[in-house]
């Protein structure tokens, strides 16, 4: 057994010197990063280390595929209680009837081994199945496994099926060479065993049990050694890399990073545009341009990504066939990162080289669908974000679209570029004053909420109409409120989703010096992405609200029975409410911030409004196409919102509802596209038509 021996500690070595020596170049990696703010990522351990056995034990991530998520559970731990059984083949090299000291004979343990060796044949075979389903032919676009390295995820999952396949036989052996009265050790393996013992001799047997420990040491070892040669093989990487990527979430109970964005900082400190004293060498680093601007926690969730395509799948630019997949985005920056060559490239550039193709970093909606599936806590639209403030700030190079977007922000203050004494044009037609502060109150602590109706709200001829709505309904139920009128700005939403951090800093000091000076308390919002602004991006500027959506206080309201919902048969045409709807959830709204109920409480509330839900609804619905300041971009070939309207239509709906403009107006526009009869109206609207609207609102043209 001597010669069984010295290969086995050979490939030991090998194996485990090279997996050190990765580890500690990975360690190198990581450390050269630039740092992350400080009090992030390592505050609160209690509730990070909670989250992440949550989301370890859990799967929750995983849950939208339970065949796959108890096959990886499976999989998962029987890879952590079978690493021991390699100290069980390296004794067994030299000693076939060796047993680990201590538990080696312990009945229990036996049992423990068996049942996560078959567990993990069990989960791993099914992992294979669903691979090999998915390649019965050439992997397209629909496919998650489209552009992931198949090599490298048969390799892993031949290896784990070879590994449980190898404990499994090695345990039906040592049942034939274990005293009598231990077996019942081998519970589920003693027939294994069985199969052989007529043509085996105690002597053949011990051969037998080294040559299967070798097998399995050489396995195991060549699979450590692959891997620590191939730094992005991030199927495998996972195993270690998930636990301190999760860990490091940005938020710390595990809960996706989206909502409010992170400020913009260098070398760890946040960058104030308005100090006089910033250094100027700080506007060349501005964003993520080349390696040595991504943090260490970048860096570390570069190498996690398992390919395993769950972003890919539910990405709305990916499904409209545009360049954009966040799995390759993520793909393409960690080849970026583990490049071996000595002349650095940028992040984004032509087509040609390693860079990210421009075309591809402008598709995002930042509809965060992607950070929602990832099951490891890749933060996809947090880099998207930090490659968009550097080409706008440090590059100047943008879409044309968004040179006129920016320049009606800096002007007017409004994405459209209109005056801002036409903010009030919304209230024309209404059948009451709208109170304006400034004008008909000094403070806004005289009122119960500040109405924040927002740039479309203002200016678009339906944001207009839900603007007109819910003034409608805050009258009518007796709730003071009052607006901003010509001194309301832009949040800056579509400026700091499109990466110029600095008109949103802008932008935000003013709104905040405004409110703050109003003395403003409570605000209710009809635009989902005024709603995230406000209430999660205003905190680092001094505005610290207590910010609401409008469906929200629409539900509290009818709650409360200031406004109740009637029959009306005497409604026709496109406010007829005896009709069948369903609910397109904004993705700001949904998933930001986790709202998804109160908008079809409300619903639900209207009389002879049946509702009918799209099959990607909730946290989990389908973006519209205009987030991340896509609302302002031309689109070429397949538009996100086409695809969103047919999904609504296939329903059997015959009308929409919505609680954002930007949804209102992208599938509004696909409607029209489709020449399709379904209005699309926000959800105050619908409910106003209950209550009894003004004459003025419910005979509107149709717009």
């Amino acid at each position: 057994m001597l010669g069984f021996g010295i290969a086995g500690l050979a490939a030991t070595a090998i194996g485990w010197t090279a997996l050190t020596c990765r580890v500690v170049a990975f360690a190198r990696v990581f450390a050269a990063g630039a740092p992350e703010a400080p009090g992030s990522r390592r505050n609160h351990p209690a509730r990070r280390t909670a989250a992440m056995l949550r989301e370890f034990l859990a799967h929750r991530k995983m849950a939208r595929k339970p065949v796959v998520a108890v096959a990886h559970w499976a999989t998962m731990f029987s890879f952590l209680v079978l690493v021991a059984t390699l100290a069980q083949a390296t004794g067994q090299l030299f000693d076939p009837t060796f047993d680990l000291p201590w538990i080696g004979h312990w009945a229990p343990w036996g049992w423990l081994t068996e049942f996560f060796a078959w567990a993990g044949l069990a989960g791993i075979g099914v992992l294979i199945a669903v691979r090999l389903r998915a390649s019965r032919r050439p992997l397209g676009r629909t496919s998650r496994f489209f552009g992931s390295h198949q090599w490298r995820a048969r390799y892993v999952e031949a290896t784990i099926l070879a590994v449980v396949l190898l404990v499994l036989w090695l345990r039906g052996l040592e049942s034939l060479l274990a005293d009598p009265a231990s077996r019942l050790r081998f519970a589920s393996t003693a027939w294994i065993g069985a199969l052989h013992r007529p043509t085996l001799s105690d002597a053949a047997l011990g051969v037998w049990i080294s040559t299967l420990a070798l097998a399995k040491i050489l396995v195991s070892y060549a699979w450590m050694v692959v891997v620590a040669l191939t730094p992005t093989m991030g199927v495998a990487w996972h195993r270690f890399l998930a636990f301190p990527n999760l860990w490091t979430s940005r938020e710390p109970d595990g809960s996706p990073a989206l909502g409010g964005l992170g400020g913009l900082t260098v070398d760890g400190q946040d960058v104030d545009f308005a100090d006089p004293d910033l250094d100027e060498s700080v506007f060349e680093r501005l964003g993520a341009g080349w390696v040595a601007d991504l943090t260490w926690r970048d860096r570390l969730a570069l190498a996690t990504c398992t390919e395993c395509g769950r972003c890919q799948e539910v990405c709305p630019a990916w499904a409209a066939n545009a360049p954009l997949s966040p799995k390759l985005l993520v793909g393409t920056l960690r080849d970026h990162t583990f490049a071996s060559g000595s002349e650095p490239e940028p992040l984004v550039g032509a087509a040609g080289g390693r860079a990210l193709a421009p075309d591809a970093l402008w598709a995002c909606t930042t509809c965060g669908a992607c950070v929602e599936a990832c099951p490891v806590g890749v933060e996809h639209v947090d880099q998207v974000i930090d490659l968009r403030r550097h080409q706008v700030l440090v590059r100047g190079e943008f879409p044309a679209e968004l040179a006129s977007t920016f320049r009606n922000l800096e002007r007017r203050a409004n994405p459209w570029g209109l005056l801002a004494k036409k903010r009030l044009d919304w209230t024309k037609g209404l059948t009451f004053a709208v109170p304006v502060l400034g004008q008909d109150v000094a403070s806004l602590s005289e009122v119960d909420y500040l109405y924040w109706v927002g740039c479309a709200g203002a200016f678009d001829d339906r944001g207009q109409a839900t603007a007109r709505a819910c003034a409608s309904l805050l009258h009518q139920a007796g709730v003071r409120f009052a607006v901003l009128g010509s001194a309301e700005c832009c949040t800056g939403d579509p400026a700091r989703r499109a990466g110029n951090e600095a008109l949103f800093a802008s932008l935000a000091t003013t709104n905040v010096e405004t409110l703050n000076g109003a003395s403003a308390t409570k605000i209710v919002v009809t635009c989902a992405h005024c709603l995230n602004s406000l209430a999660h991006e205003y905190g680092p500027f001094g505005g610290r609200y207590q910010v609401v959506h409008h469906t929200e206080l629409l539900a509290e309201l009818i709650d409360q029975g200031k406004l109740s919902p009637q029959s009306g048969p005497e409604r026709t045409g496109e406010w007829d409410t005896n009709r069948t709807v369903t609910y397109q959830d904004p993705c700001y709204l949904a998933r930001h911030t986790n709202q998804v109920t109160a908008p079809r409480r409300v619903l639900q509330a209207v009389p002879g409004l049946t509702l009918r839900e799209m099959d990607r609804c909730g946290r989990a619905g389908d973006c519209c196409g205009g987030g991340g300041a896509r609302m302002w971009f031309e689109e070429d070939g397949e538009r996100i919102n086409a695809r969103r309207f047919a999904e609504a239509a296939a329903t059997g709906a015959d009308a929409i509802a919505t609680a954002c403009p930007f949804c209102n107006v992208m599938l509004a526009d696909a409607a029209g596209a489709a020449a399709a009869p379904t209005p699309v109206r926000d959800v105050a609207e619908w409910l106003l038509a209950a209550v009894g609207a003004p004459a003025e609102t419910t005979n509107q043209e149709e717009t």
